[in-house]
């Protein structure tokens, strides 16, 4: 231990008589640790950290399960109170079993309502996650029984905290949905339930459900009906009980239901699963959607860090041949080569510590940043602590080791076997003519070449997303974006009915539809590019089998995303009727006759080479508590794009609002204003008409289609992905230029006195200048060659994040190079020059 103290006491001593060196090190250092760091305290948030709960490993998801159609679906609140009433026997899974389902509500500050997530739970809801609120008391028995009604809310932490700490909160009201609930209790500290880092903001008693569930499809769905499955599952396993024995008992519970309710739980199962730290769904889920972008994440980073320790590995050997006759001296004294690559590698780690102190700091501004760029994108409580938890600084103690090694190990293992004579004799010189010898491939240039090849990758890698980036904001998506505004209401935010709501968006369009500048107004369920979109699926019905055709059940089926919209709405979105009509007033009206549109993708899965205009189909409801209905085709519309990653043209069928109902809708407006500051007092002009139709109304958002479509979670997605690989790329490219520049100037240092005997033999300045230009761009060009042979199967890897750029794109396997080239160029140039200027006689003189 005195050895080791002795050494760290030493290696400090050697950094302070060096302030340059340790500055520059630990600079490269605490990028790439911090890079790294970063990193990992996303992934740590996301995929590692405990959540807030009791025993997690005890908490699974119960999920029903149809046994004919492998379909899973909700349960409905009789069956989970029949299933929670055996928690008691001993033939029960669980020893607690709760319920909630996630609701979208308005919750209303002042004179602003803004949509938030809420969970409405049932009475036992923390109890089974077996943790204490912050203050205040859970829901009781009576609270959670179907319509109770009894308006009472828990707040999450967070919100108590945004919204002042206030310490006599309990008791105060919040106005819901324009309804007054009052705080009954607080959720502790960091809490999120089953998913990590999202949080709702509120939880709500199921008594409350009616009142607060934001039906899209318009259909009054009672708590207490058997025939409403909308609740999710969450128990915590009896001790002893393995996953296998509950799915048996819960097996048996099944088909006990099955024989004494056949109408609604007949072929049904039900099966225990373990949580996934993301979603909260009616079917099982893995949880492994974020595995592959954390690892990509996580080998960018690493790529980075790697060129950062090749950095200090070149920096330590240039000063290690300072260091020679030391060395050599300390080996004459009887010291072995153990201790002298144990001190090396002390020295090497306490450089790695002082960078990962400094990369905590570019970890928690980094991540910090991303976390509140995400929270913009939807209306979800993001729980984060910035601040390193027992994980991350392990991670970061981690990443100084492999660091230390990466960076050290080679320069140590090098000095220790330094010659004894040759270093007493040739001190400085001698390690440098050794790696002479081996020409371009020496130890020095084999490090900067492999920079220069991993930056390049990462340089690509940006330039790809770039592209993407810049095309994805160009993206033509199919309806008019220019003169395009947008204005989202909802009437079941402020309580009105499906009648009270319809009443007050017809008033809304007439109104705006007479302002200057307005020309058409429409009404959308679902706006593309946005966070919601409604799903049906879609097949030929009736008389729209052909003559060839087997039965209903060979028709195709199409997954469909659905809208519901008024007559005008193609006419307002610029979107062109290929075939047949339009929606007419009578069809807005409601008409007994259904009539639907599709789009030219679903016309064509549909009725492939043949016309859909005039056929029927049939709409099924994903969710299980509506009718099938059958509809006439009446026209095909051109394809719209919703997104910009994954299915980019998906098929389309559009319904007339009169047919379907959704309290939350979208208020399309085509206008003629033109320029920034007019489109800024038109949507004011707006704001204020909708407020004298109505002032209690919320305007959940009011902006142009540019905006709302700059917005988007695609759209971030792939800017994010670009800005995160041009800073990566850009910290690589710095790294490579002072690796490469480093290198070329402790080669001009050592080569002084050969410069100075060539020049003096006749060589001139621009020998000598072209002499080092040269040596230092082959050491670019191999590492580019390497590096462009990586960015391809990199690119591939990333083509399914990039939108409509190939992994081999021309222009970013020319341009990455080019910029690399001429930094490279540069990082040669000023050593070079400074050998073209050397005095012969000075140079002569040099030892």
């Amino acid at each position: 231990m005195s050895n080791l103290l002795r050494d760290v006491r030493f290696g400090a001593r050697m950094f302070r008589k060096n302030p340059w060196f340790t500055c520059a090190a630990v600079t490269v250092l605490a990028l790439g640790i911090g890079a790294n760091t970063a990193i990992f305290s996303l992934v740590n948030a996301f995929l590692l950290k405990p959540l807030v709960i009791r025993n997690p490993a005890e908490l699974v998801g119960c999920y029903s399960r149809d046994t004919v159609k492998a379909t899973y679906r909700g349960f409905s609140y009789p069956d989970y109170a029949e299933l929670r009433a055996n928690d008691s026997a001993n033939g029960s899974a669980f020893s607690s079993l709760m319920a909630h389902d996630m609701a979208m509500v308005g919750l209303s500050e002042g004179d602003t309502t803004r949509r938030v997530f809420a969970d409405i739970v049932s009475a036992n809801y923390f109890t089974t996650f077996g943790v204490p609120l912050f203050q205040g008391r859970s829901f009781t028995p009576e609270e959670e029984r179907p319509a109770s009604a009894i308006p009472v809310v828990i707040v999450s932490y967070s919100y108590w905290k945004k919204s002042g700490a206030d310490s006599q909160l309990l008791g105060k009201g919040v106005r819901i949905n324009n309804r007054i609930y009052t705080v009954v209790g607080i959720a502790p500290a960091g809490f999120t339930g089953t998913t990590a880092m999202i949080s709702p903001e509120l939880y709500l008693p199921l008594g409350v459900y009616e009142m607060a569930i934001n039906d899209f499809e318009g259909v009054g769905r009672a708590l207490a009906a058997r025939s409403s499955h909308d609740l999710i599952l969450v128990g915590r396993l009896r001790p002893g009980v393995s996953q296998k024995s509950a799915d048996a008992l819960l097996a048996t519970a099944a088909s006990q239901l099955a024989r004494a309710y056949p109408e609604d739980d007949k072929d049904q199962t039900f099966l225990v699963q373990p949580l996934p730290r993301m979603g909260i769904s009616t079917a099982p889920e893995s949880g492994s959607e974020l595995m592959i972008p954390a690892i990509l994440l996580l080998a960018v980073a690493g790529v980075v860090l790697l060129i950062a320790s090749l950095n200090v590995a070149n920096m330590m050997l240039a000063r290690g041949t300072t260091r020679g006759k030391e060395i050599a001296i300390r080996l004459a004294l009887g010291g072995s080569r153990a201790d002298i690559v144990r001190q090396l590698l002390i020295e090497g780690f306490l450089l790695a510590l002082a960078g990962g102190v400094a990369g905590l700091a570019v970890a928690y501004w980094s991540t910090s940043a991303l976390v509140r760029s995400m929270a913009r994108l939807a209306p979800i409580d993001l729980v984060y602590s910035a601040g390193p938890d027992t994980r991350v600084l392990f991670a970061t103690i981690g990443f100084c080791v492999l660091s230390t090694i990466l960076f050290g190990l080679g320069p140590a293992w090098n000095l220790a076997g330094w010659n004894l004579f040759a270093g007493l004799k040739i001190g400085d010189r001698a390690d440098f003519h050794a790696n002479r010898r081996r020409g371009i491939f020496a130890r020095r240039n084999l490090l900067v070449m492999s920079q220069i090849a991993l930056s390049l990758v990462l340089l690509s890698a940006a330039g790809l997303f770039i592209r993407s980036s810049v095309r994805a904001a160009r993206v033509e998506p199919g309806f008019r974006v220019s003169g395009e505004m947008l204005a989202e209401v909802d009437g079941s935010l402020a309580g009105y009915d499906e009648t009270r709501s319809r009443e007050t968006y017809r008033a809304l369009v007439d109104r705006l539809q007479a302002l200057p500048g307005v020309e058409s107004v429409s009404l959308a369920a679902t706006v593309p590019f946005g966070m919601i979109s409604l799903g049906k699926s879609v097949q030929r019905s009736g008389n729209a089998q052909s003559s060839t055709a087997g039965a209903a059940s060979a028709a195709p089926e199409v997954a469909c995303r659905y809208n519901i919209v008024t007559g005008d709405y193609f006419q307002t979105m610029g979107i062109p009727l290929q075939r047949g009509r339009a929606f007419t007033p009578a069809d807005a009206a409601g008409s007994k006759h259904s009539v639907a549109i599709l789009d030219q993708a679903a016309a064509e899965k549909l009725w492939p080479g043949g016309d859909a205009v005039g056929k029927n189909v049939r709409l099924s409801s994903d969710g299980g508590n509506q009718q099938a209905v059958d509809a006439e085709v009446v026209g095909v519309v051109a394809n719209i794009q919703e997104n910009v990653i994954g299915t980019q043209w998906p098929p389309h069928i559009y319904v007339p609002f009169g047919q379907a109902y959704q309290s939350d809708v979208n208020i399309h407006l085509k206008t003629s204003a033109q320029g920034p500051q007019a489109e800024a007092r038109l949507l004011e002009t707006v704001r204020g008409e909708i407020r004298a139709v109505d002032p209690h109304l919320p305007v959940l958002a009011l902006k142009t289609m540019r905006v709302h479509m700059d917005g988007g979670v695609d759209l971030w997605i792939v800017r994010t992905g670009a800005r995160m690989f041009v800073i990566f790329g850009g910290v690589a490219l710095l790294l490579a230029a002072i690796g490469l520049y480093g290198v070329r100037a402790y080669t001009v240092a050592m080569r002084t006195r050969e410069i100075g005997i060539r020049m003096a033999l006749g060589a001139r300045a621009s020998d000598a200048l072209r002499m080092m230009l040269r040596e230092g761009m082959i050491l670019f060009g191999i590492g580019a060659g390497v590096g462009l042979a990586l960015s391809l199967p990199v690119g591939k890897v990333l083509s399914s994040l990039l939108y409509r750029v190939d992994s081999f794109d021309p222009v970013v396997l020319t341009l990455a190079p080019v910029l690399l080239a001429a930094v490279s160029f540069v990082a040669c140039y000023i050593p070079a020059r400074r050998a073209a200027r050397l005095d012969p006689m000075v140079a002569l003189r040099d030892e």
